[in-house]
């Protein structure tokens, strides 16, 4: 039940970082951008896309990060907690690990996960969620 409560907090956090890439690149940009944009600038003007959906993620998310969660593992009833009891837990840290776990890895080191084993985001970052 725990895997499975940490995968729709996945789904979740993923839903909200593609709402936010769809919202911006869909909704917002088409305004800004003229009729008859040259590819460079379209690709550069996507790019830029982005780094606004990602920033606006980070946004929504860190009244969350700032009590050890994201809102998929809020709504989950699910917390980040360190397992090096030496170093406490920052937002830092989670920020580093929601990166390592996202935005890096394409959630290729997240399927350990799927096998109730501890992921590599884990790991690296010295938390565990519980």
């Amino acid at each position: 039940m725990f895997i499975l409560r940490r995968l729709m907090a996945n789904f979740v956090d993923a839903f909200i970082f593609l709402a936010m890439v769809v919202l911006i690149l869909m909704v917002v940009l088409p305004h800004f951008m003229p009729e008859d944009v040259p590819d460079v600038l379209g690709l550069t003007i996507a790019g830029v896309g982005l780094v606004l959906a990602c920033g606006f993620t980070f946004l929504v998310q860190y009244p969350f990060l700032r009590t050890f969660q994201t809102i998929g593992k809020a709504f989950m009833g699910l917390k980040i907690i360190s397992t090096n009891d030496r170093r406490p837990l920052t937002v830092g840290i989670v920020v580093q690990r929601e990166l390592f776990a996202k935005a890096f890895t394409f959630y290729f080191m997240c399927l350990p996960v799927l096998f109730g084993k501890e992921g590599q985001h884990d790991v690296a970052c010295e938390t565990e969620v519980v």
